[in-house]
């Protein structure tokens, strides 16, 4: 009953976001079962918070009972409106039957090596207690209490907290903090009818599973090959900071970085060919990132001036330039200053030290060759990186770089970097809409001989 209960857990959610991703006005109609599937999950999962917390505002108690018929009724409330969308479902192994030859092996062993891993990093979840340090003090600790109490507790400062005559108030180290990751591990226990801080972190592999799922079919609806798509999608789930973060589940940052990078390829998928299901995705993956942690809200920032540039090409480049010239030199301007952002406070001040950033990227095996593949990429296809083709996607790079170097570079984030503790979990939000980027060079590298070679043959 117990292994039932917890399927029910983990793909309840996976169909409910498919169901509702698939509605008429959402205009699926061209989009393919891979980035269906993991659009699906990632987008039905924060939809279960949404649905606890509603339930909790209107006085339900949180229980498998309540959460799970609440699902079921929107699932199936969601089938009944998308009844009569087609579903764009090709043969299983259809990618791998179009290829010829030793294609067909490669493709074959990637997969295999894809599907290893994913099962390595399933059974280190399986196989660990709660050991991170931010899973257990500050998103498992919301988790807990809020399983055992059946309502969302609130959380306040350890200062408040000491001195509160309030009942039934809590503290951990950011009680700040949205509370959609320690809800996704909430129903999780519910689903086993019992706290268990191992399984309740099996999201954490299915969000690595709809992280590749996604980067491969919007690679496919790019017009990728097969083989080629399969690579990269490799390439994104081989990342050791990646695969860490599935491992030792329990943080933040895997879903952060699968939300930005999913409303990313929508987004760019969007720039290119104004499909409606991409711009929705973009949008709504976008505003996501903001129920997952904190730094959502920068990040999600993070579009306007790229959406500024889909809409005034030129007059947009130069505005934004001077924009960030102009903060730039606010930010000297204003030297050492304290204020609170987001949550957090923030110091103001300046040192540029790229030694943690060398050390971690280049040097250190967190990465594997992604920074050195990243830089190819640039050097490869520099004249080509601001074409009206790449304008609005080279400057989503930008802005998510620049955000970076300014909480690296002008706060008292510096010194996480130096320590190593935040640098990697920082770029991991923003490596699979780069690696998705890359790829697009690269294909766009290795077909412009061809169209060239095709343009002179007709004319």
């Amino acid at each position: 009953m117990e292994f039932f209960t917890l399927a029910v857990g983990l793909c309840l959610p996976w169909l409910l976001g498919i169901a509702w991703l698939r509605t008429p006005w959402l205009k699926a109609t061209d989009i393919t079962w891979p980035t269906l599937l993991g659009y699906g999950y990632l987008g039905g999962i924060v939809l279960t918070t949404l649905v606890m917390r509603l339930l909790d505002a209107l006085g339900i108690r949180l229980g498998f009972f309540s959460i799970g018929l609440a699902l079921l009724l929107l699932t199936m409330a969601g089938a009944w409106l998308g009844r009569k969308e087609a579903w764009q479902i090709r043969k299983p192994g259809a990618d791998w039957r179009s290829l010829a030859g030793w294609r067909k092996i490669v493709y074959a062993i990637v997969l295999a090596a894809i599907l290893i891993r994913l099962a390595g990093l399933g059974l280190e979840i399986v196989w660990r207690p709660l050991f991170p340090w931010d899973a257990w003090s500050q998103w498992a600790t919301k988790a807990r209490v809020w399983y055992e109490l059946g309502h969302l507790a609130t959380f306040v400062p350890a200062n408040i907290w000491l001195g509160s005559e309030l009942a039934g108030v809590y503290t951990d180290a950011a009680p700040h903090y949205p509370p959609a990751i320690p809800l996704i591990q909430v129903w999780m226990s519910y689903s086993l009818g019992r706290w268990d801080d191992t399984l309740m972190n099996l999201p954490w592999l299915l969000c690595a599973v709809a992280l590749g799922l996604a980067f491969y079919g919007q690679a496919r609806q790019w017009q990728v090959s097969p083989l080629f798509a399969l690579i990269f999608t490799y390439f994104l789930l081989s990342l050791p900071i990646l695969d860490v973060h599935v491992a030792l589940a329990g943080y933040a940052d895997l879903f952060m970085g699968a939300f930005y990078g999913l409303a990313a390829m929508a987004f760019f998928h969007w720039t290119r060919k104004r499909d409606f299901w991409q711009g929705a995705m973009a949008l709504l993956f976008g505003l996501g990132c903001i129920l997952i942690k904190q730094p959502g809200i920068a990040w999600t920032l993070t579009f306007l001036p790229a959406l500024l540039i889909v809409f005034m090409p030129r007059a947009g480049l130069v505005g934004i330039s001077v924009l960030a010239a102009a903060g730039v030199a606010t930010l000297f301007l204003l030297g050492e200053n304290d204020f609170h952002l987001f949550g957090y406070h923030v110091h103001l001040h300046f040192a540029a030290d790229w030694h943690p950033f060398w050390q971690n990227m280049m040097v250190m095996n967190n990465w594997h060759l992604l920074w050195y593949l990243v830089a190819a990429a640039l050097v490869l296809s520099f004249p080509k990186l601001l074409a009206p083709s790449f304008r609005s996607m080279t400057v989503l790079l930008l802005s998510a770089a620049s955000f970076l170097a300014v909480v690296f570079f002008f706060t008292h984030a510096q010194a996480w970097a130096e320590d190593y503790t935040t640098i990697n979990r920082a770029l991991l939000h923003m490596v699979s809409m780069l690696l998705f980027y890359v790829m697009v060079l690269f294909q766009e590298a290795v077909n412009f001989p061809r169209i060239m070679a095709t343009r002179q043959k007709l004319t």
